[in-house]
Formats: structure tokens, C-alpha cells, sequence
């Protein structure tokens, strides 16, 4: 029982490390980080293929890994927003399936040159007869350099 005991102490511990490390790891990336420009994409809907039942923070580069996560909802003659895949690179979070109506609002993207923070919303409903994949995906410029940029989601 006491081996069992140290034994779950030591994974809390290691949990704990990995938590502090992000943590500051977006501390770092916060700072300097300032205002850049993006688009929300719209008029789209994840496709019923992938696992709906966590969180999940995407980041695409090209139109087929897109493609096989969303597809275009044309709604009422509304077109979904267009991504030039040779500028832009998109980044989504996509949340659990729920019979909640839930919006996710992107509220503002802020960056650096190694690091992209996305402060974002999310608003939840009553309960309904039905269920929906929220998300939110926005589309953001490739950088310039060669460099990792490692991207953050924050809900605020």
C-alpha cells in the first residue's frame, strides 16, 4: 500500500512540473507578445471522422489536413472564409461534442516571433435535443523566418 502511495505522490509530482513548465513557458511568450492580424474563419463544420470527446488545439499548414477535420457550410449563399495556404497557416480549437448550443468567440491574437497567443471565448446554452462540435479556427500569417512558432490557447 505505501509503494502504491509514493507511487501516485510521484505522478502528482510530475503533473505538477509539467503544468509549472507551460505555465511558463506562456509567461515567456506573453511577454513582448503584441497585437497581430488574423481572420475567424466561418462558415464551417467539423466533420463526424475525429475523436469529439476532448479538447483538441490544431494547427494546419495545408488545405488537405484541413479538409479531413472541417468542412464548408455554405449557409444562405455565405461562402466559407478562404485560406491562401501559401501565406497563411490555420489554428483551431475544437471543443468536446455537447448538447449545449456553445459559441467560441476568438477575443484577440497577440504574438511574437517564436510565439502566437489566442485569447478566446466560449458561451454555453441550455441543454438541447441535439448535440454540435464547437469551435473556433482562425487563419493567421506564415512567418517569415524559419524558426518553431509554438501556439498557445488561453480561454478567458
Amino acid at each position: 500500500m505505501k509503494k502504491f502511495l509514493t507511487i501516485i505522490a510521484l505522478a502528482a509530482v510530475a503533473l505538477l512540473c509539467c503544468q509549472c513548465a507551460t505555465s511558463s513557458q506562456l509567461k515567456k511568450a506573453q511577454k513582448g507578445a503584441k497585437p497581430i492580424a488574423y481572420t475567424v474563419l466561418d462558415n464551417y463544420y467539423v466533420r463526424n471522422n475525429i475523436d469529439c470527446s476532448k479538447t483538441q488545439r490544431l494547427i494546419f499548414d495545408n488545405q488537405q489536413d484541413f479538409d479531413a477535420v472541417f468542412g464548408p457550410a455554405a449557409i444562405m449563399g455565405n461562402r466559407p472564409t478562404r485560406v491562401d495556404w501559401n501565406k497563411q497557416y490555420v489554428a483551431a480549437i475544437v471543443l468536446p461534442e455537447t448538447n449545449k448550443p456553445t459559441m467560441v468567440t476568438p477575443l484577440s491574437v497577440k504574438g511574437n516571433r517564436n510565439s502566437v497567443i489566442i485569447n478566446y471565448q466560449v458561451n454555453r446554452g441550455r441543454k438541447t435535443g441535439y448535440t454540435l462540435v464547437p469551435f473556433a479556427a482562425v487563419a493567421l500569417d506564415k512567418p517569415t523566418h524559419d524558426e518553431r512558432v509554438e501556439v498557445f490557447f488561453i480561454e478567458k
